[in-house]
């Protein structure tokens, strides 16, 4: 395990170690219940949910602050992020019932305190403002989350996406926001992190 993550930044201690097998373990079990991926080999999970979520943590830039995962499903990218990244303010927006128990249990069972779970659309939010980074993985709908982004992150915050490479190339042609290079996510050749800003006065 610890030599995969390497591939995508983090030096995995024993601790993080455990917790991503609990992690693993207790997602295929609710996997049998529920859906919540179509990818059921721990390593494959290990490299394509935690791998890439670990890999938009240090593309982000993000190490404190107030962090929203759109859409987060069974909790990527933005339970990982938490668990490199112990100072930010993590909220999980999820409008599944189901999903939103498994994070529950997941956060539980890992025992990661303090994780605000909100459980409605992202369009059903209202009152969320001040946020420095807003991540969404597979989503789909980009531009209405760009629109419910722009108007609620925080005067330097940014958008992380984990999308594939055509659907990276789309979002950039978007003027309203200033875009990084999408970063190729290790040991894919179509996965990216793209990386965006709105644009001032747009």
């Amino acid at each position: 395990m610890q030599s995969v993550l390497r591939l995508y930044g983090v030096e995995a201690d024993p601790e993080l170690c455990e917790k991503i097998r609990i992690y693993v373990s207790t997602l295929l079990q609710w996997n049998a219940k529920i859906s919540l991926t179509t990818i059921t080999d721990p390593e494959q999970i290990l490299r394509v949910h935690f791998g890439e979520s670990f890999f938009a943590a240090n593309v982000s830039g993000i190490a404190n602050g107030r962090v929203a995962d759109i859409g987060t499903g069974a909790g990527f990218p933005g339970i990982p992020i938490r668990m490199v990244r112990q100072a930010v303010q993590l909220t999980l927006v999820e409008a599944v019932a189901k999903k939103a128990a498994f994070l529950a249990e997941v956060l539980r069972k890992i025992n990661i305190s303090g994780v605000n779970i909100i459980r409605c659309r992202m369009e059903d939010i209202s009152d969320a403002a001040g946020i420095d980074l807003i991540t969404a993985r597979a989503l789909g709908k980009y531009n209405d989350l760009l629109r419910w982004s722009k108007a609620r992150l925080s005067q330097t915050g940014k958008i992380a996406l984990l999308l594939g490479r055509a659907e990276a190339e789309y979002l950039s042609q978007n003027a309203g926001w200033v875009w990084n290079e999408p970063k190729i996510v290790p040991e894919t050749s179509v996965r990216v992190v793209l990386i965006g800003s709105p644009r001032q006065n747009s």
